[in-house]
């Protein structure tokens, strides 16, 4: 799939769920809007011929999120992460590594007990990322990763519209190409994360 024609879809849907919130709107569709912003730490392993131990690098990020709630227990969420990066060592020498913004797209099951709400995500995630100074030190490579993204969360109701959540996400798990415009290397790529933040549902 086209990043620029992803990014396209993720803004209109955000623009719809934007329409959404106006209290008139949510009312007359018969649906919830809620909105929220975490902070994610994740952690991404890049393992670069299976022989020797993967480095791993750790972001923290800005996570901007939307959803609706189509019935009681289902939602359908949109996801940007911002970009960030890290710098590992390990014995086989050095590396840099890059996330770009990632965008995810996601069916969000939930249940509630009192003032708990259980959930997954399931759905689609995309980012662009950048390896450089990995063993030779070589140009920097990048890369897209996307595929199967999931995850699994809890919230806490504050208020009956404000809610904490905290969640565990996998956003990309295999393999990946990356490239300098002439070399080619296709290291195994492990990227999860951590959130903590609040929603708040109009």
């Amino acid at each position: 799939m086209n990043y620029k024609v992803l990014f396209t879809k993720a803004v209109a849907m955000l623009s719809m769920l934007g329409l959404a919130a106006t209290p008139g709107l949510s009312r007359a569709a018969g649906v919830d809007f809620y909105a929220g912003a975490d902070l994610v730490q994740m952690t991404t392993d890049v393992d670069p011929d299976g022989l020797v131990d993967a480095l791993t690098f750790r972001t923290q990020h800005l996570r901007l999120k939307g959803g609706v709630n189509v019935t009681k227990w289902l939602a359908v969420e949109a996801q940007l992460l911002s970009s960030a990066d890290d710098t590992a060592t390990e014995d086989f020498g050095s590396g840099k590594y890059g996330t770009g913004t990632t965008l995810g797209l996601f069916a969000k099951p939930h249940v509630t007990f009192r003032r708990v709400d259980l959930y997954g995500l399931l759905g689609y995630a995309r980012a662009e990322a950048t390896i450089d100074c990995v063993l030779s030190c070589p140009p920097v490579f990048e890369a897209t990763l996307d595929g199967l993204a999931y995850g699994l969360g809890v919230q806490f109701l504050v208020t009956k519209k404000l809610k904490i959540s905290l969640d565990y996400m996998g956003y990309h798990n295999g393999s990946a190409t990356f490239s300098d415009g002439t070399i080619v290397a296709t290291p195994d790529v492990w990227t999860t994360g951590f959130g903590l933040g609040v929603n708040y549902t109009f």
